[in-house]
């Protein structure tokens, strides 16, 4: 469904705009034209006239015709900046709508799923077995259901700059598998494999933080991936100064034109509303906040993504 609906073609804000750039150009022209016509003549008749031409100096013109195109030039400034700021505007409102569209089938999915099984349980008897793997399919969807409010939450305090870091050591392979483990219902179809990761590596980070990092660099994995087999590597570089960390996924890749606008705010490549548009906004501020960096990489699309997050090392 269109977001704004499109009328005829002579109200649109570009017609409108060009329309009254030609319009100002075209008056600008005929001005001049009919000044330096009228001015010509008044020379003419000042010559015949025997009049001194000191009074009507033809600097005088040229100096008029200056002032009056600067203030024309201002003028065009100023309605391609409007016009400039109104597009970005229209801009936001449709990335905004994406959101809220994004975000409203993230919420519904898992309250749909909860309403049909507490349905079923009450309709029907089930033997316990049967019953315990619908209260823990239950018990995924609400966890599901709080992981999306509170990043909604957390994106809020992130970007008040009212969150303060609990930094601890943690070891990243680790974590990494725990955090898979524990969400195997969301990421079942993923086949995580590590490169150049030792057990022993580490990085300082706020545990509840790298795991929001996790949720939305994985779910992407998934959510723009159309081949059978979704991969991804989990590749460490340890430097002096600075760590590497770079996941890479065999997904649909991204357009070398969507590369810079992948971490704004609202965003989605391309007309995709597979999801809120704020997950790796989100992943960039929490890793602003830590001192570090995260960027992309894509060769192109179908040549899947690569992120890469750098972190500062601990100073001994």
């Amino acid at each position: 469904m269109a977001l704004i609906k499109r009328g005829p073609f002579f109200i649109h804000p570009l017609f409108i705009f060009i329309s009254s750039l030609v319009a100002l150009g075209i008056s600008l022209y005929l001005y001049i034209s009919s000044y330096l016509e009228v001015n010509a003549k008044l020379t003419d008749f000042v010559k015949k006239s025997n009049i001194p031409l000191v009074q009507f100096q033809q600097t005088e013109t040229w100096v008029m015709i200056l002032i009056l195109s600067i203030l024309v030039s201002l003028i065009i400034i100023g309605f391609s900046m409007v016009f400039y700021y109104y597009q970005k505007l229209r801009q936001l409102y449709r990335m905004q709508q994406n959101f809220i569209n994004g975000f409203t089938h993230e919420l519904k999915t898992p309250v749909a799923s909860i309403s049909i099984f507490i349905d079923t349980l009450k309709r029907h008897s089930f033997e316990r077995e049967k019953q315990l793997e619908y209260l823990d399919i239950m018990r995924h969807d609400t966890e599901r259901l709080g992981d999306n409010i509170e990043q909604i939450l957390q994106l809020g305090r992130l970007e008040e700059k009212k969150v303060e870091p609990d930094l601890r050591q943690i070891n990243i392979r680790q974590t990494i598998e725990e955090f898979v483990h524990r969400n195997r219902h969301n990421f079942s179809e993923l086949e995580v494999s590590f490169v150049h990761l030792d057990d022993e590596e580490s990085i300082e980070f706020d545990r509840k933080l790298f795991d929001i990092l996790l949720m939305n660099i994985l779910t992407n994995a998934i959510r723009y991936n159309s081949k059978q087999v979704k991969t991804m590597e989990i590749i460490f570089q340890k430097g002096k100064r600075f760590s590497e960390l770079f996941f890479v996924d065999n997904g649909d890749g991204i357009d070398s034109k969507d590369i810079k606008n992948i971490f704004k705010k609202f965003y989605q490549a391309g007309k995709s509303s597979k999801g809120s548009g704020v997950g790796l906004y989100m992943a960039m501020q929490i890793m602003r906040i830590h001192g570090g960096r995260i960027s992309a990489e894509s060769v192109g699309i179908g040549d899947g993504t690569t992120l890469k997050l750098i972190f500062k090392n601990k100073v001994s």
